[in-house]
This record gives structure tokens, C-alpha cells and sequence, in this order.
């Protein structure tokens, strides 16, 4: 089974900001989605690795309404090079408020000290990916690293407002992987909305992809051979996908979306703290967000049927 998550710091913190940022940012804020499909190095894994590119940018430019923040890098294309040049970019283009979100597909080696990420001509190292990283302004990012050996970077990676997912627990473990096709499965997939909302978090994304990749290898009887790992907290709560129901066609729906996700952050937080309030205070508290939730779904689903 995979690992229970690996939470940095405190989850009501980590919530309570992100009701801030939705609270004093959402109009401005944009999301940046990076996806690299590294070297395949066999027919089965090129064809594997670009199929899963493919599916993710489907479903960042569903949940963008468009593809002009969304970057993919695959084949001949995913060299050195362009990845660090797209780094950069993102560095230059992104603002603190700006969510950004990288998914890393193919092979990574550990040789016992430094991560590599297999791409066409030279690897790219991950201190030299966390470098990039740290110098991103955006105070919210979601970093996958579904290769091989990618448990190696997941403390190096982790920091204050970042959520570290790879493939692996460690960099001992270097078969191919499984977890890339199931993560872009999962943000395309009703069964992976939890709580039936039309998005898709990341906690959702993650738990799915994990139960789907340690049931196939029960199904083949076999002995997993990855373990996927999730460390910080800082975007745990961010909807990494959102399903078609989800997308705004209107300003009025725009509006509506926006304070349905204000009181889906308002509600985990609260429920995060649950164990330091009074039992009754918490279940009045949750009650009032929960009737609210309902009566701006109630409005959504109004206004969709006349959009």
C-alpha cells in the first residue's frame, strides 16, 4: 500500500493562507502548468511517457480554459536546455500570488549521492532542478516527479508553500514506474473526485494514483516495486484539475466558483483544526459553511442550466 502522506509544516497553517490567497488574490493569481516527458530509451516507454504528456496537458488546458499557460516538453524536445530555459521563463513570468505546477514523466537514476532526470543528450540533475525551483516566486507549487529513483529529491525538493510528490520513497528503488499514467488518469477522473465537486486536488490526484498503481500490482501478484511519496502541505488543498462540470463558461458562474472555493479551503481548515474547538462549536461552525456550500451549489447548478 502507498505510504501515508509526509506533512511539513502544519496543515491549519498551510489552509489558513490559502483562504488568504483566495480571499485577497484569486481574480489575479494564475496557474503555470510544466509538463517534461523524458527519455523513453525503449518503443513501450517513449510511447507510454508521451501518451501520459498528452493526457496531463488535456487536463491543464481543460482547467485553463486554454492552453497559453501550459508548456509540455517531450521527445527530441525535452532536452537540458529547453527544460532550464522553461524554468527560467517561469521564474521571470510568475508572481508570488501565481500557482505553478510541474509533472516530470520517464526515467531518473540515483548513483547514491545525485538524482538525475534521463532527458535527450545531458541529465539534468536535481540539485540543479531544485535550484530552478527555489527560484520561482510563486509561493504555491506542485512539484511530480513520477520517475525512477525520484524518492531521492523529495526532501531537497520540499520547502515553506511547495507539495513534493514522486514515484518512489527512495532512490533505491529504479524499476519504471507506473505511478505517470495513473496521475494523469487521475486528473481526468470522476472516481478520483472524492468528494464528488467536479476538481480534483491534489490530495484527491495523489490518493488516487497511489491505490491505482499499488492495486496493479496486487492484480499481476507481484511485489511493488514503487512506493509513491507526498511531502509538504502547502498545496495540498489546490484543485490540480478540474472536471468539465467545474468550468466557468460565464462571469456569473466565474463569481460562483470562486466563493464555492473560497468555502471548500474555509471547510478543510476547519476541519483541520477540529481537536483544538469546543465539539459544538465545531459542528455549528461546519454546519453554517456546509449550508452555504449548498446554496452556492444550488446557484451554480441554476445557472448552468440556463448558460
Amino acid at each position: 500500500m502507498a505510504a501515508a502522506p509526509v506533512l511539513g509544516a502544519p496543515v491549519k497553517r498551510a489552509l489558513a493562507a490559502a483562504i488568504a490567497a483566495l480571499a485577497t488574490t484569486h481574480v489575479s493569481a494564475e496557474t503555470y502548468y510544466l509538463i517534461v516527458a523524458g527519455l523513453g530509451g525503449e518503443p513501450r516507454y517513449e510511447e507510454s511517457f508521451a501518451s501520459s504528456a498528452r493526457t496531463l496537458v488535456q487536463a491543464a488546458t481543460r482547467t485553463l480554459s486554454g492552453d497559453e499557460r501550459v508548456i509540455l516538453l517531450s521527445g527530441a524536445d525535452a532536452h537540458r536546455d529547453a527544460v532550464v530555459a522553461e524554468l527560467e521563463g517561469l521564474a521571470e513570468r510568475a508572481t508570488e500570488t501565481d500557482t505553478v505546477a510541474v509533472f516530470l514523466i520517464g526515467h531518473g537514476s540515483f548513483d547514491g549521492e545525485q538524482y538525475k532526470l534521463n532527458l535527450p543528450g545531458p541529465d539534468l540533475e536535481g540539485d540543479a532542478l531544485a535550484q530552478l525551483f527555489d527560484a520561482i516566486p510563486a509561493r504555491q507549487q506542485v512539484l511530480v516527479n513520477t520517475t525512477s529513483a525520484s524518492g531521492a529529491v523529495l526532501e531537497r525538493w520540499t520547502t515553506d508553500g511547495r507539495t513534493v510528490i514522486t514515484a518512489t520513497r527512495s532512490g533505491g528503488e529504479r524499476n519504471a514506474t507506473r505511478f505517470a499514467e495513473q496521475w494523469a488518469m487521475a486528473l481526468g477522473s470522476d472516481e478520483a473526485d472524492a468528494n464528488k465537486n467536479g476538481a480534483i486536488t491534489v490530495q484527491e490526484a495523489f490518493d488516487f494514483a497511489s491505490r491505482k498503481v499499488s492495486d496493479s500490482f496486487e492484480a499481476n501478484g507481484s511485489l511493488a516495486t514503487e512506493h509513491s511519496q507526498l511531502a509538504g502541505d502547502g498545496a495540498l488543498a489546490f484543485n490540480i484539475a478540474l472536471l468539465s462540470e467545474r468550468i466557468a463558461t460565464t462571469d456569473e458562474l466565474r463569481e460562483l466558483i470562486s466563493r464555492l472555493e473560497t468555502l471548500e479551503v474555509e471547510i478543510a481548515a476547519l476541519r483541520a483544526r477540529r481537536e483544538q474547538m469546543d465539539p459544538d462549536a465545531y459542528l455549528d461552525e461546519l454546519q453554517a459553511l456546509l449550508l452555504e456550500l449548498a446554496l452556492v451549489q444550488r446557484e451554480i447548478d441554476a445557472a448552468r442550466a440556463v448558460d
